[in-house]
C-alpha cells in the first residue's frame, strides 16, 4: 500500500505523462496542419496588420521557447494548487478565437526564421525541450507557479498552456486559407 507520498508522487508522474501526451499530440495536430504549404502560401497575408502562416509558426516558436524559461527560471515553489475548472478554461480559452489577443513583443514575428520549413524546425525542437523537461522533471508542477501575463498560473497550467497555443494559431492559418486572395 503506497503512503500519502507515494501516492501523490503517483500523480504528479501521471499528471506530467499525460501533458507529455498532450505535448506530442498537439505538435502532431499543429505540424500536420501545415503539411504541403508552400513557400508563396507561407508568406501570404490576408490584411497588411495581420500575420502570414511562416509568421504564426515563427510566433508559436517564440512562445513555447520564452514559457519554457518562464517555468524554468521564474517559477518558485507556492501553494499545491490543482484547479481542474482552470485546466479546462485554459484549454478552451487558448482555442477561443473570437477574443484577440496582442502578442507581447518578445513574440512578435520579425522574419526570424528564413523559411517556414525552418521555423517549424524550431518549434519542433523547442517541443522536444519542453517534452525532455517534463519527461526528467521531478516537481509537483501543481505547487510551482509563475508570472504570467493573463495572472499567475500554476507551471502544470502554464503546461496545458503551451501544449494547446499552436492549436490557436492552426485556427489563425486555416482562417488565412480561407482568405479568397490566398494562393492556390
Amino acid at each position: 500500500m503506497q503512503t500519502g507520498d507515494q501516492a501523490a508522487g503517483t500523480r504528479a508522474i501521471d499528471d506530467r505523462m499525460a501533458l507529455v501526451d498532450e505535448l506530442r499530440a498537439t505538435r502532431a495536430t499543429f505540424l500536420e496542419g501545415l503539411a504541403g504549404i508552400s513557400e508563396a502560401q507561407s508568406k501570404f497575408k490576408p490584411a497588411p496588420d495581420g500575420w502570414s502562416i511562416a509568421e504564426c509558426a515563427e510566433h508559436v516558436a517564440l512562445v513555447e521557447k520564452g514559457m519554457m524559461s518562464r517555468i524554468t527560471d521564474e517559477s518558485s515553489t507556492s501553494e499545491r494548487t490543482v484547479r481542474p475548472e482552470k485546466q479546462g478554461d485554459l484549454r478552451k480559452s487558448t482555442l477561443n478565437r473570437t477574443s484577440k489577443r496582442q502578442a507581447p513583443e518578445r513574440v512578435v514575428p520579425t522574419g526570424r526564421f528564413s523559411s517556414l520549413a525552418k521555423a517549424l524546425e524550431q518549434f519542433s525542437a523547442n517541443r522536444d525541450d519542453t517534452i525532455a523537461y517534463l519527461t526528467s522533471c521531478k516537481d509537483d508542477l501543481h505547487a510551482r507557479s509563475f508570472a504570467h501575463p493573463t495572472g499567475p498560473m500554476t507551471c502544470h497550467e502554464g503546461f496545458i498552456l503551451i501544449a494547446n497555443h499552436p492549436l490557436r494559431h492552426l485556427a489563425q492559418i486555416r482562417e488565412i486559407q480561407a482568405s479568397p486572395e490566398y494562393p492556390k
